[in-house]
């Protein structure tokens, strides 16, 4: 595999298209959840708005892993594993373990419930070093612990991909999330082979990233269909109450072929398209990994904002404006949250924050 040491316009344009998507599904989600609860909620509407909602951004976690793989095969590996792991340990772990510890001391439970800790020193500790393990200070940190499995495989990922003889063996990995699902809330071993797939071929595209480039040009067509196909199966599937099948998720299996097939398109649109990052983007991009620890958090604190106001979401057109706006706001202040940050601590905001 050939590594590329230039900065590359159009990954990084990815990484703020990937936050966005995360947030969407999450901030829409607030929002409907919202609606169901007033008096003569709009039943049928909510239903529709779920639906699309789920169908277009759910697993969009996807695109961070095959970003990440993208990146180390394309920048990360040639400086070599120690400068890797220790930059994911002081820009990915420590803030993990921050956000970790403020949100087992003051967080949102799942239930919309405010808890505080109140327990003692010793219990505490054990506290956010399960939380650690498991993600589960809230809701949104679950994909970190299987990042940091990620980053543990690296290694070895890297060295099957220069192995000529392991073609059936990466292709393999690469296609294994079709058969393990992902689930959640639940912890599962089914999960971090999920993403392995994705983060694998990621490396692939990394180490061959002007050839695939190449590939999705020729074949943009096909890679159309694979999107607006797998889409029309989800909603099918949403209809007949998706079946499973042991440790398969068909619903699974439809968005891992829907968001490659995706990122394929976007990276090509980018790459044809962006010389230069929207300053907007850009400023998603660098603060990507700050806003997926913040959103979640002050998705909790905006909706009991909206609940005490007491809005009328009675209608689709209501429902959709205040999630929208619940969107726009998180993003926001997110991102008002990081940049004030970085002109307070610098450089080492990235310890804390991520970006």
């Amino acid at each position: 595999m050939t590594a590329k040491r230039e900065f590359n316009q159009p990954i990084h344009a990815f990484r703020g298209f990937a936050i966005l998507n995360i947030v969407v599904i999450h901030a829409f989600g607030f929002v409907f959840f919202l609606a169901e609860s007033v008096d003569n909620p709009a039943t049928s509407a909510l239903l529709i708005l779920n639906w699309v909602n789920s169908i277009l951004f759910h697993d969009a976690t996807l695109y961070f892993a095959f970003i990440s793989g993208i990146l180390f095969s394309m920048v990360l590996q040639e400086r070599g594993y120690a400068r890797f792991f220790k930059s994911k340990i002081a820009y990915v772990f420590m803030p993990y373990l921050f956000f970790t510890v403020i949100f087992s001391w003051r967080r949102w439970a799942f239930d919309g419930a405010l808890v505080v800790f109140d327990g003692t020193p010793l219990e505490f500790l054990q506290l956010v070093l399960r939380n650690l393990l498991t993600g589960d200070a809230i809701f949104t940190l679950w994909y970190i612990p299987v990042l940091i499995v990620l980053y543990l495989v690296t290694p070895l990922l890297a060295r099957l991909l220069q192995m000529e003889r392991s073609g059936w063996l990466n292709v393999a990995i690469m296609l294994s999330p079709l058969v393990f699902s992902r689930v959640w809330p639940e912890i599962s071993w089914t999960n971090y082979v999920y993403f392995i797939g994705a983060y694998m071929l990621g490396m692939y595209v990394g180490g061959n990233y002007r050839e695939t480039i190449e590939f999705v040009q020729r074949h943009v067509v096909v890679f159309a269909i694979a999107a607006i196909g797998t889409t029309a199966i989800l909603f099918a599937l949403f209809a007949l109450e998706a079946p499973s099948w042991g440790i398969i998720r068909s619903t699974e299996t439809a968005w891992y072929l829907q968001k490659i097939a995706i990122s394929g398109l976007v990276l090509l649109w980018f790459d044809r398209s962006i010389s230069t990052v929207p300053g907007w983007l850009d400023v998603l991009g660098n603060y990507a990994f700050a806003i997926y620890f913040l959103h979640g958090y002050l998705l909790f604190e905006f909706y009991l904002v909206l609940e005490r106001a007491g809005l009328a979401l009675g209608s689709a057109t209501t429902i959709m404006f205040w999630a929208v706006a619940t969107y726009v706001t998180v993003i926001v202040v997110s991102v008002l949250i990081t940049f004030i940050a970085r002109r307070i601590l610098g450089k080492h905001s990235r310890y804390f924050l991520g970006a």
